[in-house]
C-alpha cells in the first residue's frame, strides 16, 4: 500500500524554470567576443609595447661605446660692470655621459677662467654664464679640460 504522503512529490518545475530564465536573461545582456572599440585598443596597445621593445632593441644593437665628444658654443659677451659675462653650452655629441666636464674660455693670455658642468648626458646640451676682467684682451677661446666617463 502505498501512501501519497509518504512519496516524495518532484520538485516544481517553475522554480528551475525561473532559474534558467535569469540566466538566459543575463547572458543576453553581454554581447559575444568583443567589439570593434575592444579589438582597437587591444591593437594600439600591443602595437605600443612593440614599439617601445623595438626601441630598446635598436638601441642596444646599434650602440656603439664611443666616448664623450663635447663641443663648446660660445654666446655673446654681455658688459656687467667691471667684467664680462659669456654664455657657454656644451653639447655632447658622443655615445656616453660626461661627468665633471670642466670648460676654460680664455680672452687672450691673461684673461682665463673655467666653468664645471657635473652632468652632460650623450645627445644633449647644457649651458652655464662665465665671467671674464673687463675689458676683454683678444678673442674668445674655448677648450674641454677634462671630463669624467663613468
Amino acid at each position: 500500500m502505498t501512501d501519497a504522503a509518504s512519496s516524495p512529490e518532484p520538485e516544481s518545475s517553475s522554480e528551475s524554470d525561473d532559474t534558467h530564465e535569469a540566466d538566459d536573461a543575463r547572458e543576453s545582456d553581454q554581447p559575444e567576443g568583443k567589439s570593434p572599440l575592444e579589438w582597437t585598443v587591444t591593437g594600439i596597445g600591443v602595437l605600443v609595447v612593440l614599439f617601445v621593445v623595438g626601441f630598446f632593441v635598436y638601441e642596444w644593437v646599434s650602440r656603439e661605446d664611443a666616448p664623450a665628444d663635447l663641443v663648446v658654443s660660445l654666446g655673446s659677451p654681455a658688459a656687467k660692470g667691471a667684467s664680462v659675462e659669456v654664455p657657454v653650452e656644451v653639447e655632447n655629441v658622443g655615445r656616453t655621459v660626461a661627468q665633471v666636464a670642466v670648460v676654460e674660455v680664455c680672452a687672450g693670455e691673461a684673461s682665463c677662467a673655467q666653468i664645471t658642468f657635473d652632468y652632460v648626458p650623450y645627445g644633449s646640451r647644457v649651458a652655464g654664464v662665465i665671467g671674464l676682467a673687463a675689458p676683454l684682451g683678444g678673442p674668445l677661446t674655448s677648450r674641454v679640460v677634462s671630463f669624467v666617463e663613468p
